[in-house]
């Protein structure tokens, strides 16, 4: 290459099909204003290959210059990884906090001049503190990093999905028509509620989204956020809204949850809480067989609480497990003392049924207490066990074998409830009051009720109706081949030593 020009060189590249023509074009433009400047200087540039080079231009006092090149290819990959760590969620690598306020606010300016509409969208995953306490944080870490894969797959131009920390995700969307706003969403929620296996668990994940729209709801990036984050828990305490829109009223919604959170954890302290019990009979008989457990709250000043009002909180709060471990522990002490020996059905929380202490637990409390194993059921849901089946089935194999019974509740509105009678040691099928509800206007209840009731017979397993509330439903139930009934029709739940069971008052022993 003696003797030829620098334009030469350049054109060289292009004939070779080492750089096109306005890549050369480019090049030898950028070098050319360096040779003309009496001062000298710098020129970076990445080659084909991926190395990056910096050619320095120093010019000297006869009219000559030097050039000296100098790979930098690794200092500049440092510079990179550097400036993606602070821009970028370590764990799953989508953006940051940092990177998402910078970029929202952008867009949100841009939307102010193109007069276009900005949503922001709030992500909160289901469960995801039981997936962390069941099957320990390796595995909420990986799903994650699945989940985090998935929404970046799943999103378009114009679209951005960061991660604020823990199991909080954030998005936005600009947009013109309401449907593209839907698509979306409808995207982000197929992506967070596909089954995802990791390692030897299958895990069904869910998600809340709450979303919040520029100019409408709010004008600047802190109010649009919060007024998602608020439609986000709207979805997190409704079980058939999983994507809530922000509405006016939400921040007085949003107070009253917080401080029904903090009365929670002192309801527990201050033994605010207290125990109900519900009859469970014979279908044909009408001989007492046992008592659901249920957890009722007397607050100071909001009066009786219901259930689904605080229990959601409970889960959000972090308050569940503990308030579970109460309702065990006072349900057994207190049926201990009856001068009957009915059994006691307790509700177990899926937290409590992923807790490997469950067993130790449960031992303890019959031990403590001294209730028999023998009068003592355990409530579980599908969706309690859903999540990892094997573990699932080996810590109720073990309360089983301390001779404590097991029962399946709300049967029939879980995910694969055939299948989990198949594989679980179940004693108990406890028919989802939904079924009993329609009994009287719909043969497709009936005819569910005598399927499963047919089924429970072949698999020697009782089954019970809850919701009775009409003779009606009882004579329905008991013809269909129920073996056991509970609803008001028999009494409604009341604390211990008020409930009538037709014959007299739960009474405590004398001495």
């Amino acid at each position: 290459m003696v003797g030829k020009s620098f334009r030469e060189l350049c054109e060289y590249r292009a004939c070779h099909g080492l750089e096109t023509i306005a890549e050369v074009e480019s090049f030898y433009a950028q070098n050319r204003s360096l040779f003309t400047n009496r001062d000298g200087g710098e020129l970076t540039r990445q080659l084909k290959n991926g190395t990056t080079v910096r050619t320095i231009h120093r010019p000297i006092g006869d009219g000559s210059w030097v050039s000296t090149i100098e790979d930098i290819t690794e200092r500049v990959q440092s510079e990179s990884k550097i400036n993606h760590l602070a821009s970028h969620d370590s764990l799953t690598g989508l953006p940051n906090r940092a990177h998402f306020e910078e970029r929202l606010d952008a867009v949100l300016a841009r939307a102010e001049t193109t007069q276009t509409r900005v949503a922001a969208i709030c992500i909160d995953l289901d469960r995801f503190k039981d997936v962390n306490d069941s099957f320990g944080h390796a595995v909420g870490d990986e799903l994650l990093k699945v989940l985090s894969t998935r929404m970046s797959a799943a999103t378009n131009d114009g679209e951005f999905v960061a991660r604020f920390g823990g199991d909080e995700f954030v998005g936005f969307k600009s947009f013109n028509e309401d449907a593209e706003l839907g698509d979306f969403a409808d995207r982000l929620m197929g992506a967070l509620t596909t089954k995802a296996e990791i390692g030897s668990f299958d895990i069904l994940p869910g998600a809340s989204l709450g979303i919040a729209v520029y100019p409408a709801d709010a004008t600047d990036r802190e109010k649009l956020l919060s007024n998602a984050d608020m439609a986000m828990y709207r979805s997190k305490e409704s079980p058939d809204e999983r994507i809530s829109f922000y509405e006016a009223g939400m921040d007085e919604a949003a107070r009253e949850r917080r401080s029904l959170a903090r009365d929670v954890w002192t309801a527990l302290s201050e033994k605010q809480f207290f125990l109900a019990y519900q009859v469970q009979k014979d279908a044909r008989s009408g001989a007492i067989t046992g008592y659901e457990v249920l957890l009722r709250w007397q607050h100071p000043e909001r009066g009786l609480v219901p259930p689904s009002t605080f229990i959601p909180v409970a889960e959000e709060c972090g308050a569940i497990s503990a308030i579970g471990d109460w309702v065990l522990e006072h349900a057994c002490a207190e049926a201990a003392l009856w001068t009957n020996k009915d059994k006691i059905a307790v509700n177990l929380s899926p937290l409590q049924l992923g807790n490997t202490a469950l067993v130790d637990k449960v031992r303890t409390v019959l031990l403590k207490t001294g209730l028999p194993a023998s009068r003592l059921e355990l409530e579980v849901t599908e969706s309690a066990i859903i999540g990892d089946k094997a573990r699932a089935l080996h810590i109720l194999r073990q309360i089983k074998a301390l001779g404590v019974t097991v029962a399946i509740d709300d049967f029939g509105t879980g995910y694969s409830s055939l299948e989990t009678l198949r594989s679980f040691p179940f004693d108990k099928i406890k028919l989802d009051r939904s079924f009993t509800t329609d009994l009287e206007n719909s043969r497709q209840s009936k005819a569910f009720v005598r399927a499963i009731v047919a089924l429970g017979k072949s698999l020697e397993v009782s089954v019970l109706a809850e919701g009775v509330e009409t003779e009606e439903q009882m004579r329905v139930l008991t013809a269909e081949g129920c073996d056991e009934l509970q609803g008001f029709l028999f009494g409604r739940p009341a604390p211990y030593g008020e409930v009538e069971i037709g014959e007299e008052p739960l009474r405590k022993k004398t001495a």
